[in-house]
């Protein structure tokens, strides 16, 4: 799947709609490939949801940078649709931010927050 394709699908989507783009909160690869085959356009991986998928604890901010990266990749790996990642509070300052923000670009996240 091409990346830059998918990334630039969701920019189309929203520039190109008169209406609101519904994205479910998926927390993993099953649950991304069930929502792309149920039909919507794009997806959300949750903060709380991959806290609770794999760590089985509500989001208190136990997920380290790492982790939320390696879900991501196994979400966006498992559809071709646009994936926009929960990261939390970037585990510390702007250094620490940089990191995983690179490698959500680089694993094809269509978008963080």
């Amino acid at each position: 799947m091409n990346r830059v394709r998918t990334k630039r699908s969701l920019r189309h989507q929203i520039r190109s709609r008169d209406r609101i783009i519904v994205m479910p909160g998926v927390f993993d690869a099953l649950s991304a490939r069930i929502a792309q085959h149920v039909g919507f356009d794009a997806m959300f991986q949750t903060g709380y949801g991959s806290s609770a998928s794999l760590l089985g604890m509500a989001d208190f901010g136990f997920l380290i940078a790492g982790e939320i990266v390696d879900n991501a990749r196994r979400v966006i790996r498992a559809v071709d649709l646009p994936v926009i990642v929960d990261a939390h509070k970037g585990d510390g300052n702007p250094l620490s931010v940089w990191r995983p923000v690179g490698d959500l670009e680089s694993t094809g996240a269509a978008g963080i927050s």
